[in-house]
């Protein structure tokens, strides 16, 4: 059997024993290209978070527990906190010690491959090759930016399944299958992003029922049996029903915008998801799109999201292709562009060596991490031992850094551990408002401060009575207090 590369092959055809599908090897291709592609770029641990989720992942393997109260922050300590991606975590951490920074990279782009490559296999069985192609590529576009060693992306292989499952479900217009619901409970215990597969099932289960020819009291019983069995599976957690309530409370921090991850997405480039929009546009205007109408609602209503937060890029990079491949797939007619054949175990092959021959370097040749963003080693090194264990007043991108090295800083990347009136505190300082600062500074009793050199902070603390650097560099700044033999003296405001 051999594959056009640039024809159309209906899905329904049948395959030989020895040979696999069009869309298998499709997905195949675009998974090994994938993970061969990740393997080479060191961005991805750019993340500061990434430091924490490893040092938490390690608590938990050494208490064979999931904490529930903050031990890694001073500020914060013995605070209820709720580790709601501990299996991420622990995932994170088992790839650092088997493999140091050589491990994240491979987990990451073994699970940014799955998640795409099966994407690729899904528009493959409903769209012809050349806009199968298209609908990857905007995949791919959207979704690389928000490729990091974080729990997001290590669930993205249980959004990309459980969507499938869903979009499957209504094209072959029958509810889901009880047996994709444990994707739930692993997807729960992976990330917080969870909540959006339950509003996916609950937006496909009304849209089943608006269309449903027959029998809707039907369609009621069978997608609201699924639903509820998706909600009990996403409380099989340790934390049980608080899992479900935990995405609510942290969307209601009314400070969230503020951090970089949750600013809105700026469309004044052209970029994956600005193209995206253009296309998805042109292909609906144009009439060679026909979506059912409460469909193109949830596409908007995902647009929308992308607006709110950079980080829902990603998602709609994932969710999109499939779900308009199977509507766009019956409105494409098949048409052969080129009789050029090619036997299908090439570019699968060529892609399966790309993906080992970059497996083989990555363990060959040892990633070594330069100083850039939020990791600064040498900075961090020039600090003595004994001022380590004092309270320190550091960047939020840094507080990942400093766990992860067993110093508790004054901020790190858990928002909803510090709370909105704690950001809007330390948000304003960094604004260079330095009113606030020496408050802060007395509360807390903080002896050093480390914030990047293009911040503000470091030229206050430079006209700060008291204090001196102690090192610069192009990553960080260290300020330490003159006198650490006695208190500081805190001024009545």
């Amino acid at each position: 059997m051999s594959l056009s590369l640039t024809g159309f092959q209906p899905s329904s055809q049948a395959t030989s024993a020895r040979s696999l599908s069009g869309e298998t090897v499709f997905g195949l291709i675009v998974a090994a290209a994938i993970f061969a592609g990740l393997l080479w770029l060191p961005v991805i641990l750019r993340d500061p978070d990434t430091l924490w989720h490893i040092t938490v992942g390690d608590w938990i393997l050494a208490h064979h527990a999931v904490p529930v109260l903050d031990t890694f922050s001073y500020t914060a300590a013995g605070k209820p906190w709720m580790a709601h991606e501990w299996l991420s975590e622990v995932a994170l951490a088992v790839a650092y010690n088997a493999a140091g920074w050589d491990g994240l990279m491979m987990l990451t782009a073994a699970a940014a491959a799955c998640a795409i490559g099966f994407v690729a296999f899904y528009v493959r069985r409903r769209v012809r090759l050349d806009f199968a192609v298209l609908l990857i590529l905007l995949t791919v576009g959207c979704a690389g930016p928000g490729l990091l060693s974080r729990p997001h992306v290590i669930a993205l292989p249980l959004v990309a399944l459980w969507t499938i499952g869903l979009v499957s479900a209504r094209a072959g217009r029958h509810p889901p299958s009880l047996l994709l619901l444990p994707a739930m409970t692993l997807w729960a215990n992976l990330h917080g992003g969870f909540l959006l597969g339950l509003v996916l099932a609950a937006a496909l289960g009304t849209e089943a029922v608006l269309d449903a020819d027959g029998d809707r009291r039907a369609a009621v019983q069978s997608w609201g049996l699924f639903i509820l069995g998706a909600v009990a599976a996403a409380a099989i957690t340790p934390m049980g029903i608080q899992t479900l309530l935990f995405p609510f409370r942290l969307m209601s921090m009314r400070n969230l915008y503020q951090i970089l991850e949750w600013k809105p997405t700026d469309f004044s480039h052209l970029d994956g998801i600005t193209v995206s929009i253009l296309v998805a546009l042109y292909l609906g205007l144009t009439g060679t799109l026909r979506l059912p109408k409460f469909r193109v609602l949830l596409m908007a209503g995902l647009v929308f999201s992308t607006m709110q937060h950079v980080r829902n890029v990603q998602l709609f990079g994932i969710l999109v292709p499939l779900l308009i491949a199977d509507p766009l797939g019956k409105a494409l007619p098949p048409r052969f562009l080129t009789k050029f054949m090619v036997p299908q175990w090439i570019p699968l092959g060529l892609a399966a060596a790309a993906a080992v021959v970059s497996l083989a370097f990555r363990i060959g040749l040892p990633l070594e991490r330069s100083d850039e963003g939020a990791y600064a080693s040498e900075a961090l090194a020039s600090v003595p031992a004994d001022l380590r264990a004092k309270p320190v007043f550091n960047e939020y991108g840094f507080g990942g850094l400093l766990i992860f090295n067993g110093i508790k800083p004054f901020i790190d990347g858990r928002a909803d551990l510090y709370g909105d009136e704690f950001l809007e505190t330390y948000l304003s300082i960094v604004r260079s408002k330095g009113d606030l600062l020496n408050g802060v500074l007395c509360r807390y009793g903080v002896e050093w401060t480390m914030f990047g050199p293009n911040t503000d902070v470091p030229a206050l603390m430079d006209r700060t009575p008291g204090w001196h650097r102690i090192y610069t560099d192009k990553v960080a700044v260290i300020h330490v207090r003159d006198d650490q033999s006695t208190p500081p003296v805190c001024q009545d405001p």
